[in-house]
């Protein structure tokens, strides 16, 4: 079973934000190459809001959900956990959860594993209502 984490709020500059709803689905988001602080709004909005944080190395998000307050539980997903981490996404996105997808630098499906995830869920389309959207 995929952790999830119910807590939506983050934190710009000591201020507390609450995040939008999300609709169900499965969430590409660009996180900074170096400069944590040029994140968007949208993109702390979309991992403050998900249900499942998925990421590739969970001490580099670590990092960023620290520096802007979001209290989220991230779960690993990377090269070497890809095909059962993976299976245990798509459950979740079966189940109508939103599930953000972040990289360590950059946007998912570059280079890392994120591409396998993404395939997989655009693949069910027919099969489930899964939305995907990139989120910069």
């Amino acid at each position: 079973m995929v952790m999830e984490d119910n807590s939506n709020r983050f934190e710009i500059a000591g201020h507390p934000i609450e995040a939008r709803p999300l609709s169900p689905g499965l969430y590409l988001v660009a996180t900074p190459i170096g400069n944590l602080g040029d994140i968007t709004i949208r993109a702390l909005e979309t991992i403050a809001g998900c249900d499942i944080l998925a990421c590739e190395d969970t001490r580099v998000t670590r990092k960023l959900l620290d520096r802007f307050a979001i209290r989220k539980r991230p779960y690993a997903y990377h090269e070497h956990n890809a095909e059962k981490a993976g299976e245990k996404l798509m459950e979740a996105l079966s189940e109508g959860k939103t599930v953000a997808l972040v990289s360590d630098a950059g946007t998912p499906l570059v280079s890392d594993p994120g591409y396998r995830l993404a395939q997989q869920a655009i693949a069910a389309i027919d099969d489930m209502h899964v939305a995907a959207e990139l989120v910069e």
